[in-house]
């Protein structure tokens, strides 16, 4: 078998079939489809126990409701496939041919990740975005960690599970599964991954219709954003730190710059009352702006080198306003 598609489920009725059939109407076949449904209160139960009855490919998997991470790792430790797809349960593939696209590429480099683009779709309206980057300068015979530089270079180093097919061994032998209990997960999980992988693959193509809908589970409340983020870029700038290959731990400082970057947004969206006890710490982190490689984060390091931090949240305040 070559591909598990991993999907966490929890009240989805309104979506789940249209990212069920858009998984099953593949023209490449080898593959098995995991529902793990996580404790959902709505139809979405009887919606998976469905598709596996009309299809063997599909397997359910029926938990209390634990969150996305305990349903993620549910699913990538009951895989069998070569690779491991994750997508969410209100998202679907763009067209029928994209697991054809992935396995030519797969089987012909055998990389240890392969990542894709998606295009943001506006459910109030129904109506797609254009995809705001591009993996064009991603050449397949490019070193890891070049082809890393690269993608941060571009502002095209994402985090999210869902837009990359990743090795099965590579998750289980390296132990690289969801931390429960932060919003960050994916940018976490991602850091472990390009942490223990060898070589990577880029399909310049959207496969993946990325839903935005107002009661998502992604609108984490404003604190428990910066304290995830302070706790995965705190944690992870030591990680970095401990790397060999000069290209790729500058390649992951400079994405960890973008994500210091966005929680200093998360900083200046808490009450005041809130910022005083993690003023000392996020300032701490400041230095990782100098790795900036991408605009917002070389921006906001040439602000803090000249003015300070103060002035640099400041700046960012002004800047949200105007947004």
């Amino acid at each position: 078998m070559f591909f598990s598609v991993v999907v966490p489920v929890y009240n989805v009725q309104s979506y789940l079939k249209e990212c069920v059939e858009s998984i099953l109407a593949q023209t490449f076949t080898d593959f098995e489809l995991i529902l793990v449904n996580d404790g959902s209160t709505d139809n979405s139960p009887k919606i998976c126990d469905d598709f596996a009855a009309q299809d063997e490919r599909v397997k359910v998997i029926h938990n209390q409701n634990g969150g996305a991470s305990v349903a993620r790792n549910t699913g990538m430790k009951a895989a069998e496939g070569k690779y491991i797809i994750n997508i969410d349960s209100d998202d679907y593939f763009v067209s029928n041919d994209v697991f054809q696209k992935i396995y030519d590429l797969c089987a012909a480099k055998d990389s240890d990740i392969l990542i894709y683009k998606y295009q943001k779709f506006l459910d109030s309206v129904s109506k797609f975005e254009k995809c705001p980057f591009s993996y064009a300068d991603i050449d397949q015979n490019d070193s890891f960690s070049v082809s890393v530089n690269k993608l941060v270079k571009a502002d095209a180093f994402f985090g999210m599970a869902w837009m990359k097919a990743v090795k099965r061994d590579l998750v289980a032998e390296n132990d690289i599964y969801f931390e429960e209990g932060i919003v960050a997960e994916d940018i976490d999980w991602n850091y472990k991954l390009y942490c223990c992988a060898n070589s990577l693959s880029a399909i310049d193509e959207s496969f993946v219709a990325y839903r935005q809908r107002d009661n998502s589970v992604t609108s984490a409340p404003k604190l428990k954003s910066l304290t995830s983020l302070l706790y995965v870029i705190e944690k992870w700038a030591k990680q970095i730190n401990t790397i060999t290959d000069q290209t790729l731990k500058t390649a992951l400082f400079g994405s960890l710059a973008k994500h210091y970057s966005n929680m200093l947004i998360a900083y200046i969206r808490i009450e005041d009352k809130e910022k005083v006890g993690y003023k000392k710490d996020v300032k701490n982190l400041a230095w990782i702006l100098k790795y900036g490689m991408s605009s917002r984060p070389k921006k906001m390091g040439q602000i803090y080198r000249l003015f300070g931090f103060n002035l640099t949240i400041l700046f960012v305040q002004i800047l949200d306003k105007i947004k």
